[in-house]
């Protein structure tokens, strides 16, 4: 059986940026006159004016740059199945340091763990590495093992055939540590030298932004990413969502809080119809709605498509469907129209344990 682990990044610095707009809401809501003290309450139209309001507030303005968006639009966490059968001593040492290896420090004298790495590398069109939590740039790294470790056969086998491929970084033959790559598309170049360990299955958005706000054509970062938290990923824990430090009741300090965003797939004979059903969400809940337009052979692409449970939390389909459903009873699916009256009660009631409401990891 397959382990899941996540990898959260921040990029921009966009963890801190997040978290003084929160601050600057919870300390002006009665002088610009905020709905709610949170920011992750207000409307979109009160979103907007925060920039405004900041940027001239000599309280504030100073502290450096916030960044106040709707909630939907902050992504972080991107999903990693890793290959355990396959290549068992290179996973082994991924899962490890993405939970911290027990707190240990290795010979380097770093703790060994990925939390609070650089991406030191972002190339256009081939891949984001990351791993070095010895120098941060590169030039180091440290497995679990002590020392360099092996390459297994099988993960050599593997190819780097497509955009999300997990493969390890090295300087050679034999000379694995904790550095590692994902694919931002084929990298055929990668074959037989590199050691390919999983695959992402979820945050491929992530990886857009990371592509399309950080990459350069020689890999130097345009914006300084980190890693902000990684561990081991379960069905329990949520798939897609940001990290924001929040004020405390005491107004003294704040608490790093990772805020869940639902992932819903809507599944319609068309893209209108697609986008009628996002629309209606987005107006009831905070999400992540991904669209599914299927014409023939739906009943093969259904099971297909929410068999694994990382990639949706909640599978939407479209009347024209409705036949197949039966094949799918027990796995958060439902058939319902374009903007009905019981999409609202249904979806609440799906993520009333997730709608806005903080979700530590």
């Amino acid at each position: 059986m397959s382990s899941f682990c996540f990898i959260d990044l921040d990029i921009s610095d966009g963890v801190a940026a997040r978290s003084r707009a929160a601050a600057f809401v919870n300390a002006t809501d009665t002088r610009y006159g905020f709905s709610s003290s949170s920011l992750q309450l207000l409307g979109g139209s009160e979103v907007k004016r925060i920039d405004d309001y900041y940027s001239t507030d000599h309280d504030f303005c100073g502290k450096g740059k916030i960044e106040a968006i709707l909630p939907q639009s902050n992504r972080s966490r991107i999903i990693i199945k890793l290959y355990d059968d396959e290549v068992p001593l290179t996973t082994e040492n991924f899962k490890k340091l993405c939970v911290g290896n027990g707190g240990l420090v290795g010979e380097s004298g770093k703790p060994q763990t990925y939390s609070g790495c650089n991406v030191h590398r972002i190339q256009s069109n081939f891949v984001m590495q990351t791993g070095d939590f010895v120098f941060g740039n590169g030039s180091g790294g440290e497995s679990v093992y002590g020392k360099k470790f092996k390459d297994e056969r099988a993960g050599l086998a593997l190819k780097h055939d497509r955009r999300g491929v997990v493969s390890m970084g090295n300087s050679g033959k034999n000379s694995n540590t904790s550095q590692f790559f994902i694919t931002f598309g084929p990298a055929p170049q990668c074959d037989g030298k590199h050691v390919v360990f999983g695959e992402v299955v979820a945050g491929f958005e992530v990886l857009d932004a990371l592509e399309k706000e950080a990459a350069t054509a020689d890999g130097t970062p345009k914006v300084e990413v980190k890693v902000h938290a990684s561990g081991l990923w379960n069905d329990k824990l949520p798939a897609a969502g940001y990290w924001m430090r929040v004020p405390d009741d005491s107004f003294s300090g704040s608490t790093a809080v990772f805020f869940a965003l639902p992932r819903i797939l809507v599944v319609a004979p068309t893209d209108g119809a697609a986008m009628k059903f996002r629309n209606a969400l987005l107006s009831i809940c905070v999400c992540v709605v991904e669209i599914l337009v299927l014409n023939e052979d739906v009943k093969g692409h259904l099971n297909v498509v929410i068999s694994n449970p990382q990639k949706y939390d909640f599978v939407l389909v479209a009347p024209a469907f409705k036949e197949h459903a039966g094949d799918l009873e027990g796995r958060r699916l439902s058939v319902t129209k374009p903007l009905a009256a019981d999409v609202e009660p249904l979806i609440r009631e799906a993520f009333k344990d997730w709608n806005l409401d903080p979700r530590t990891v």
